[in-house]
């Protein structure tokens, strides 16, 4: 697969990624081209969904969510979409994956304290749908990136 992005595109999400509140004014003068050029660009990227929004990352600790933690969910054959909808209403789970391996979904959780994480965590295998699940709690974070990061910095492999 070829990547969609011309380089103009690229300029502009690493624009973005390094300043997310920059005017069209201030793109246009940082990538050399009109204001009109960059207004219809920006766009288009939001338009075809290359650019879901401009709002702010949020640091989890520094709004009291400092325990970070993923779980492997195995759930009922055929309970997909009914457990889902159950997990969904869970807001500490804040990406749940469908996936392959030895579960079925994978979870990513913020929670205030471990207090707080087990609380969470037996509202998940309250789901009965939920047969099984594995928990893993994450020590640091070492590597963090965002999709914006991999592609403006023009890092691909293939």
């Amino acid at each position: 697969m070829t990547n969609p992005l011309d380089p103009l595109d690229l300029a502009l999400i690493d624009h973005l990624r390094r300043e997310p509140r920059a005017a069209i004014t201030r793109l246009a003068r940082l990538t050399g081209v009109a204001r009109g050029t960059v207004q219809t660009r920006l766009q288009r990227l939001e338009e075809t969904g290359v650019i879901r929004g401009f709002g702010p990352e949020v640091d989890a600790p520094s709004v009291g969510y400092g325990v970070l933690a993923f779980a492997t969910l195995s759930i009922a054959q055929g309970a997909h979409d009914r457990t889902i909808d159950q997990l969904e209403r869970i807001p500490e789970l804040i990406e749940v994956h469908t996936v392959t391996g030895s579960g079925d979904l994978f979870c990513r959780i913020v929670a205030r304290s471990n207090d707080h994480l087990h609380e969470i965590i037996q509202q998940v295998v309250s789901v009965p749908e939920v047969t099984r699940s594995e928990t893993f709690l994450a020590l640091a974070s070492p590597v963090q990136r965002r999709i914006a990061d991999l592609v403006a910095g023009g890092t691909t492999t293939g």
